[in-house]
């Protein structure tokens, strides 16, 4: 156990701190996925999803892309299912309705879907790849009382969210603004040619 699980534990039980209660399963399926707004994104060529991981910032990932080659970001490409889910987890809709929308387009029983989605999210959540957006009475019940959003680090509501949103989309059109065009060092295939 950690020093800092131990401490928090200490709180709850001197009820300095409000303990955690877990969601209830319909809780859960009330929940909004929201992608994360710093992570960059975009469909390739199959039109699958590929999502750019940027390395770690912290001071093991600093030192060991100092020691090794470790690439400043990696992209992550998602199957067509994966792809599908990443692309529905807008904030809009809630797990149920997720669920919902994959039955009927891959025609699958409720129980594998509930299962496959679940983990799948939860695989998502653990990355940082996605948070969750819940109800006010909900966020009070898990302790995040004032906090709609879960799961992402530095954004807590949907102001925060929105705001995060907006910066991406900034970096995003200052990000094309920089890279050069279409005629940039671009060899054609008859330049290509008269160099053999």
């Amino acid at each position: 156990m950690s020093l800092l699980s131990l401490g928090s534990r200490l709180l709850e039980q001197f009820g300095l701190k409000r303990p955690r209660s877990p969601l209830t399963r319909e809780q859960a399926f009330e929940a909004r996925p929201v992608r994360n707004p710093s992570l960059k994104w975009r469909l390739n060529d199959d039109d699958d999803v590929e999502v750019v991981i940027p390395r770690r910032s912290d001071r093991l990932g600093r030192v060991l892309g100092f020691l090794f080659y470790v690439p400043e970001s990696r992209p992550l490409v998602l199957d067509e299912v994966g792809s599908r889910v990443w692309q529905l987890c807008d904030g809009e809709r809630t797990v149920e309705e997720i669920i919902a929308t994959l039955r009927e387009e891959y025609k699958l029983d409720r129980r594998e879907v509930e299962v496959s989605l679940t983990e799948y999210l939860r695989s998502l959540g653990k990355r940082g790849m996605i948070g969750f957006l819940v109800p006010e009475e909900m966020a009070r019940e898990m302790g995040e009382e004032g906090n709609d959003l879960v799961g992402l680090p530095g954004v807590s509501t949907r102001d925060e969210l929105e705001q995060a949103r907006a910066q991406a989309t900034v970096d995003d059109e200052e990000t094309e603004q920089d890279e050069p065009g279409d005629d940039s060092d671009e060899v054609s295939p008859d330049e290509d040619s008269d160099n053999e």
